[in-house]
């Protein structure tokens, strides 16, 4: 695992970002896709150049090959008087190749996010877990919040 390398993404990367979660939600999930595999690679491009200061992925690469992925989600809060600049931040899209599971390439993932978040000054960060992810994200320290509540859309 060695020559395994995480690091924040490229957007030479994104093809291959896209690709993994094309295999996650189309291949292993069973989504209809709405678009080409050749457009969902330019919308996560153009999403990704878009988006730099909301969005950052991270990517676990071996030998030039992007393996894995994780975005962290970046969303700016109304000031305080203590807290002039406020952020909060998600876990998103975690996703590994399924040849590199359960050897801590998630977990490496997720943490190289937590430094982003903690580096930026992050109130919070918090994840909306898979039940087979719920264990690693405990493992890195996230907790039931009892008084965070969601609503889910109407339909």
């Amino acid at each position: 695992m060695d020559d395994l390398v995480i690091r924040a993404s490229r957007p030479t990367d994104m093809a291959a970002v896209a690709d993994l979660r094309w295999r996650w939600s189309v291949e292993e999930g069973q989504a209809e896709p709405a678009v080409t595999p050749d457009a969902y690679r330019q919308a996560m491009t153009d999403f990704a150049v878009a988006n730099p200061h909301t969005h950052r992925c991270v990517v676990a690469v071996r030998d030039d090959r992007v393996l894995g992925m994780a975005w962290l989600a970046l969303t700016s809060r109304p000031p305080t008087p203590d807290r002039p600049v406020r952020l909060a931040g998600d876990v998103q899209s975690v996703y590994v190749h399924p040849d590199l599971r359960g050897v801590g390439v998630a977990s490496r993932l997720v943490s190289a996010l937590l430094r982003i978040a903690d580096d930026l000054g992050v109130e919070r960060t918090s994840v909306h877990s898979s039940v087979d992810g719920e264990r690693l994200y405990r493992r890195l320290g996230f907790g039931d919040a009892r008084l965070l509540l969601q609503r889910p859309p109407e339909g």
